[in-house]
């Protein structure tokens, strides 16, 4: 499995000379700040705590990890920057926020890219993946690894939708990802843009309609009281970016270095290992609860693939197109190279 340990060169500390974290020896204690949006005991969170208990641990707790889940610091794109800025240590954010700050990321915000979690792996752990993460290292951010959100479904609070017709001038909440609310926009949606923090009473007061997530968030998040009706669409892979703060990490001796990178691969292997079962589990409470949750037939799904093409012929060339070629080809997505070939 390729991680992206090789991103930052060890030793760097000595050839930029004085930084902010300057000064810093390998003896030093550190307290790194951990924050993140996932509501505490969500399979993210767990893999967060074992990141902070190796680290802890083969530093003999000279280096210790303080996660702050729940949206305690901010929001996800606060939190990058506060990443940035070193203000915290350490966010891990959705790709579709990270775009925000590397553009080539945009090409993971088209929707219907991979069929599976495996295919995402695959894709994500290899060469291509690496590449695709190493152009933060200019924004001030080290990325540790690919970690997992999971498949994004849609959850309304007034009805089943079931075919990309029924969305048809419903609030949907979205990120502020403008490639996201051009897919929705697209199938005559209206994407209503809100921060993470405001979704539970946005819906339970009726700015929006429904909110897309995975079945994990949307549950944890308390978003399926008031948005009840949940449709598996699975309209797009939602990878996290575990991040740390590129000042720090390379004040650290090569030694804290292979700890925090080996603590990360660690954490990203229990998360993915955490998410193969809990969709299922997930949504067995949420019927249990009393929410509706809806599969699609094979038609229906097809019918949302067919209402992306338009969309890739049409934005494709607003990102990195040979990017976007190559994620599609590694996923052995035919339907949409086609479309922008």
């Amino acid at each position: 499995m390729i991680r992206t340990t090789n991103l930052i060169t060890a030793g760097t500390m000595a050839a930029f000379g004085l930084t902010a974290w300057s000064g810093v020896v390998a003896s030093d204690s550190h307290t790194i700040k951990f924050g993140n949006v996932i509501s505490a005991g969500d399979t993210q969170n767990q893999g967060y705590e074992l990141f902070a208990e190796q680290v802890a641990e083969r530093t003999d707790g000279r280096i210790t990890v303080e996660v702050y889940p729940d949206s305690q610091l901010g929001g996800e794109r606060e939190m990058v920057e506060a990443t940035q800025f070193g203000d915290i240590e350490m966010t891990a954010p959705s790709v579709g926020v990270l775009a925000n700050f590397d553009k080539s990321l945009e090409v993971f915000d088209f929707p219907f890219i991979f069929e599976d979690a495996d295919t995402a792996h695959e894709v994500l752990d290899s060469e291509l993946g690496d590449e695709m993460l190493a152009g933060l290292a200019d924004s001030g951010l080290v990325a540790l690894g690919w970690g997992e959100n999971g498949f994004r479904n849609l959850a309304m609070t007034d009805g089943t939708v079931r075919v990309p017709e029924d969305m048809e001038g419903v609030k949907l909440r979205t990120m502020q990802v403008p490639m996201h609310i051009a897919y929705w926009e697209s199938i005559g949606a209206a994407p209503t843009p809100l921060s993470f923090p405001e979704v539970f009473t946005s819906l339970q007061q009726g700015v929006v309609d429904g909110v897309e997530n995975p079945y994990e968030l949307l549950y944890s998040a308390r978003l399926t009281e008031p948005a009840n009706y949940l449709t598996e669409t699975r309209h797009i892979y939602d990878p996290e970016v575990l991040l740390i703060n590129k000042d720090f990490y390379e004040s650290l001796s090569d030694e804290d270095q292979e700890i925090i990178q080996s603590a990360a691969d660690a954490a990203i292997d229990e998360i993915r290992s955490l998410k193969e079962n809990v969709s299922d589990e997930i949504r067995a409470e949420i019927e249990a609860a009393g929410g509706t949750v809806t599969d699609l037939t094979e038609e229906e799904r097809q019918a949302w693939i067919d209402s992306a093409v338009p969309f890739y012929a049409e934005n494709a060339s607003e990102v990195d197109t040979d990017k976007l070629k190559a994620i599609l080809e590694a996923a052995g997505n035919t339907t949409f190279l086609e479309a922008i070939r």
